[in-house]
């Protein structure tokens, strides 16, 4: 199937940084396939992102199942193939008790935030490394860099996905493929806010721009490394922090 649009595959996609991004990608010519789990959501950022000639398709799926994932892509990929790139955005933050040798907190943070980036990304890779282009975004954390108390399984998995992005982007070059991560600092989404809230005094005096982000403002960035305007960078943390690692 010929199309028009290049198409972008976005996950974590109903909501946050991923909802932000689908919009942006929407705003700049892409057609958007929306990965989620959440069906209701999904299709609200559906309508949000298909106006003009712009096209996005909804797909309910959990990432942690590597056959689903690869079911899914395989489906994209026929359909809609050659894919411009993969924003893998779905993630989630939660405190861990790391006195609890049994707390099942770890193993859920790993497979959505670690497995659930890698998973799409090798369902993707060879149909990139086929077509000789594309780009492959993943989000990390400033916590990936500097830690955070009370959320060592969320620091851990980000740091996982941090190293994972450089060898990816080493490994890809020679397919012309590109692979990079943004490192979001304070983003006020729906997964942190009650928490940014809770902390702001400590945040604006630790972020030297003194405020928490935007999703939209970690979204454009992520946008830039998807495009044509990115096409010599690649194994790069792009941190998008409002000067937190300066403070």
């Amino acid at each position: 199937m010929a199309n028009k649009n290049p198409q972008v595959i976005v996950t974590g996609a109903s909501s946050g940084i991923g909802r932000a991004t689908a919009i942006e990608l929407a705003k700049q010519g892409y057609d958007v396939h929306l990965i989620g789990r959440n069906q209701e959501r999904l299709a609200r950022v559906q309508q949000e992102t298909t106006f003009g000639d712009v096209v996005s398709y909804p797909y309910q799926l959990e990432l942690t199942d590597k056959a689903a994932v690869k079911k899914t892509f395989d489906q994209i990929i026929k359909q809609f193939g050659p894919i411009a790139g993969l924003v893998n955005s779905a993630g989630i933050f939660s405190v861990t008790d790391v006195t609890n040798y049994d707390d099942p907190t770890w193993s859920k943070i790993m497979n959505v935030n670690f497995f659930g980036t890698l998973y799409p990304t090798l369902a993707l890779l060879p149909q990139l490394y086929a077509q000789g282009f594309g780009s492959v975004v993943n989000i990390t954390s400033v916590d990936a860099f500097d830690g955070i108390q009370d959320y060592s399984a969320y620091s851990a998995s980000k740091g996982a996905v941090t190293s994972l992005t450089k060898t990816l982007a080493i490994e890809s070059a020679k397919h012309n493929v590109r692979v990079n991560a943004i490192v979001p600092g304070v983003t006020d989404t729906e997964m942190t806010h009650d928490r940014i809230q809770e902390n702001l005094a400590k945040y604006q005096a630790k972020v030297p721009l003194g405020r928490a982000a935007q999703a939209n403002e970690v979204a454009k960035p992520i946008v830039f490394l998807v495009s044509d305007g990115a096409t010599y960078i690649t194994g790069q943390n792009v941190h998008v922090n409002g000067g937190w690692r300066l403070a």
